[in-house]
């Protein structure tokens, strides 16, 4: 497995400035978040993405800002907007591709505490099967998150897409798990086979996002469940710019998980 950043990590630092950052690093694997919608333009994509490639760095994967809003965007049942929506992440996947990357993160719908009758599931599963085909055009695969916040945090609704959009993929966030009140494993129970993308920290009894190394995560344990549900991809550091002071300890971060990602 490779180990990676994500950009998030240095918010609200502009991402032309973070790359030279990270390929400092020496980390090859990063995933992209946009901030805002002009950094999706072609202009200004194409650009980042020359940028990356002289610093040597692999865009693994991309996380566009609208995912606080894609419950609204996608999932309503105002059609017109959910069409909308569609053309929105049809250009955000043709941005994906034109990077080099592979996946986009998606966070679905925010969790209001209601369930879905049958053919409201119908629809949702259709958006997803839709999304999924427009990704999929583009050579990019949709990967589901779980969130704190959303549906997903939910291992039992993900279970219900694992069955019913069997072309759907996953996230794995480990901070989110820990911030649904979620052991990680739960995750990796109910779509491990399907996880194409991991976003890794650390957390204590206190703080559920920490820099690796600072908690007490268990490493070992973590990279040998992924190992066995045969994930031999990337893991990518995404935590608060409030979680380190300096890029000496995110490199000491790369280091301590390089060793267990290398084993």
């Amino acid at each position: 497995m490779r180990v990676g950043i994500s950009t998030a990590c240095f918010y609200p630092q502009p991402l032309e400035e973070v790359l030279p950052v990270l390929a400092g690093l020496g980390v090859h694997a990063i995933e992209i978040f946009f901030n805002t919608e002009s950094e999706f333009a072609p202009q200004f994509y194409e650009q980042l993405g020359a940028q990356a490639k002289s610093c040597g760095l692999d865009v693994v994967s991309v996380h566009p800002y609208t995912s606080l809003m894609e419950g609204m965007l996608l999932f309503s049942d105002y059609k017109r907007r959910t069409e909308d929506g569609m053309m929105q992440y049809q250009r955000y996947f043709e941005c994906a591709a034109a990077l080099g990357a592979r996946f986009l993160t998606f966070h679905g719908e925010r969790d209001m505490g209601f369930q879905d009758d049958p053919a409201r599931w119908a629809r949702k599963c259709e958006v997803y099967r839709r999304l999924c085909g427009l990704a999929s055009a583009c050579g990019i695969t949709l990967a589901q998150e779980n969130v704190a916040w959303c549906r997903s945090r939910d291992p039992g609704f993900l279970r219900a897409l694992y069955r019913d959009v069997p072309e759907l993929r996953y996230t794995l966030d480990i901070k989110q798990a820990r911030r649904a009140g979620r052991n990680w494993k739960e995750f990796i129970d109910a779509v491990g086979d399907r996880i194409v993308n991991v976003h890794i920290n650390d957390f204590s009894a206190e703080q559920t996002c920490l820099l690796p190394g600072a908690g007490s995560m268990d490493y070992a344990d973590f990279f040998s469940q992924l190992r066995g549900v045969g994930y031999d991809g990337h893991t990518l550091i995404e935590v608060y710019r409030s979680n380190f002071k300096s890029t000496e300890e995110m490199g000491r971060a790369v280091r301590l998980l390089s060793r267990f990602a290398s084993v």
